[in-house]
């Protein structure tokens, strides 16, 4: 685990470096398509069959002492040996703690380590550059870190990292794992090829946004509504049911929300993770860990519960 600890000690052309690797294989794994025997990457969507092993975190938030904890806990040099064991984080990696660039250089050297099995989607943190918000304070972090080189580090480098992180990944006939939440849609035909669409997110700004933006709500009147955030919306248990239907998939996985650690939404279809500590003391945090086995066992969604994970009981 030690071997973290090591981007507390990136120089400004160490960090540059590994954003631009880390960028770099994220663009070829786009154009190469096919990851692994049971995985596939296309721009902003990832795919996979159920893994032997399933590992996600929700949101980070510069909380190094909470990664290192449920890295340690996983021990995840050796879980990631096995290109079938599937680590994926659920964005928002940056602002609220202390370590937001630590944490950032820490899963990209996990990254670069394992590049076929360990995954980070977008948050709403890593595209202010594309929907502005009032509570970034990134920038402020690198500039204390870097000085005048912040700005360029950035602009050149970091954007672009932000750029090539892919925004949803399907886990076929299981789960649909994005970081804020569903889209409305109401294009009849978008579900008949929804794959390709997701693919390319980039360029729908509307689409992007509700995936980074948008909430889960108990609406009984009314299918969403505007998001209090400002961007995105909130989405009802028909616009759930509605994803999980057209996509044969039994439950939504998602971060976004400070909570105690999870939360369910949607008659427990869908499930919320959050996993940063330090600055949210009054909530908790906590990541899921569920094998192959346990996922096909699964007789409600509810019962992945048994799988979810506090970080306050790992030592």
């Amino acid at each position: 685990m030690d071997s973290l600890l090591t981007s507390f000690d990136y120089t400004f052309e160490e960090s540059r470096k590994l954003f631009e690797k880390i960028t770099l294989i994220h663009n070829d794994q786009n154009l190469q398509g096919f990851i692994s025997d049971i995985g596939m990457s296309s721009g902003d969507y990832l795919n996979f069959q159920i893994p032997d092993n399933l590992v996600v975190i929700g949101d980070l938030h510069g909380d190094f002492t909470s990664l290192k904890k449920i890295m340690n806990k996983i021990t995840y040099k050796e879980y990631l040996e096995t290109e079938s064991n599937i680590l994926i984080f659920l964005g928002d990696y940056v602002d609220r703690g202390k370590y937001s660039l630590e944490v950032l250089l820490s899963l990209c050297s996990i990254k670069s380590q394992f590049p076929n099995n360990m995954f980070m989607l977008r948050g709403n943190h890593e595209a202010y550059h594309r929907f502005p918000f009032s509570a970034f304070d990134f920038l402020s972090d690198l500039h204390k870190k870097f000085g005048s080189s912040a700005q360029t580090l950035y602009s050149n480098t970091i954007i672009p990292f932000f750029d090539s992180l892919s925004s949803i990944c399907e886990i076929n006939g299981f789960g649909l794992l994005v970081h804020g939440g569903l889209p409305i849609i109401e294009d009849v035909e978008f579900f008949k090829n929804y794959k390709f669409r997701l693919s390319d997110m980039k360029s729908d700004e509307e689409l992007l946004e509700e995936f980074l933006w948008n909430d889960p709500r108990e609406f009984t009147d009314r299918n969403w509504q505007a998001s209090n955030r400002g961007l995105g919306k909130y989405f009802g248990i028909n616009i759930t049911k509605n994803w999980l239907n057209h996509t044969n998939t039994k439950l939504i996985i998602r971060g976004h929300e400070p909570c105690m650690g999870y939360k369910f939404n949607h008659e427990n279809k869908v499930l919320t993770l959050f996993s940063s500590k330090d600055p949210y003391p009054k909530f908790e945090s906590a990541y899921l860990q569920i094998s192959k086995k346990q996922i096909e066992s699964l007789n409600l969604t509810a019962d992945i519960k048994k799988f979810v994970h506090g970080v306050e009981d790992v030592s």
